[in-house]
């Protein structure tokens, strides 16, 4: 019979690079066997009612503001405009008030490891095929540094299973919400830095039943490469096309959250 928890240690260890980026009191804790507070539950996610837009393209950024819905935005760049089609309303765009809903159920798994947390969130996935990614196009400092593979056909979104860490002092978690699958430039699948942050507050420590009672300063941030939000048709520079292309873009809007059943 396989052990599944060794399995499961094993992976984290491959993933620990990507906490150590993690804010507040840092979530390198996924193989601390220290206590965390409970997060177990369902919970109410209230939402801002605006999104933050960062466009970093050829060295530069642009800022924008839109509403929690999205929408279209132009930026100059080099004296030239260019168009960003950023509404939540296409099925392969996920806002940030999609990736986590109203209703959030979240659970402890392993009670070894008591930082580590599990979401049930919606998720993209493949519904073609799924094809190993050109060497030519991927690797360190491009769109998809882990070479993963690429969805050939459409993108839609479903309730999956996603990891998150509680930070060691129990003051924080980090959800990591980029999805195992890679953008080919069309489809608009999450970059490996889409992450939701945010703060707890929780019961004493020194209490049996250490527990946390609300999210708050959550931040939620998805990242997309600049080709698949790029509404624009460039028909002069192909240098300028090329960085437009290669543009990324943050989207982030602030949350908070109260249990409603544990």
């Amino acid at each position: 019979m396989k052990n599944w928890n060794a399995i499961a240690a094993g992976l984290i260890v491959l993933m620990v690079p990507m906490f150590m980026a993690a804010e507040g009191d840092g979530c390198a804790a996924a193989l601390s066997e220290s206590d965390a507070p409970d997060v177990s539950g369902v919970w109410d996610i209230v939402y801002d009612d605006k999104l933050d837009v960062t466009v970093t393209i050829g060295g530069a950024t642009y800022t924008a503001e839109l509403g929690p819905q999205g929408g279209s935005f132009t930026i100059e760049h080099d004296g030239n405009p260019f168009e960003f089609n950023l509404d939540c309303s296409r099925p392969e765009v996920v806002c940030p008030s999609e990736v986590w809903p109203q209703a959030v159920s979240i659970t402890h798994k392993n009670p070894t490891y008591q930082h580590q947390m599990h979401v049930m969130l919606p998720t993209l996935t493949c519904d073609g095929t799924m094809k190993k990614a050109d060497p030519a196009t991927c690797g360190e400092g491009t769109d998809n540094p882990e070479c993963k593979d690429i969805c050939d056909g459409t993108l839609s979104v479903k309730e999956q299973e996603v990891f998150g860490v509680i930070g060691e002092t129990g003051e924080t978690f980090r959800v990591f919400l980029g999805a195992s699958i890679a953008t080919n430039g069309v489809n608009c699948a999450l970059l490996g830095t889409s992450v939701a942050d945010a703060e707890l507050v929780t019961t004493s420590r020194r209490t049996t039943a250490w527990a946390a009672t609300a999210i708050e300063n959550g931040t939620i941030e998805t990242v997309y490469s600049g080709a698949c939000l790029w509404a624009d048709d460039v028909t002069g520079d192909g240098n300028l096309e090329a960085l437009v292309l290669g543009a990324q873009i943050k989207f982030q809007t602030g949350f908070t959250g109260t249990p409603t059943r544990r």
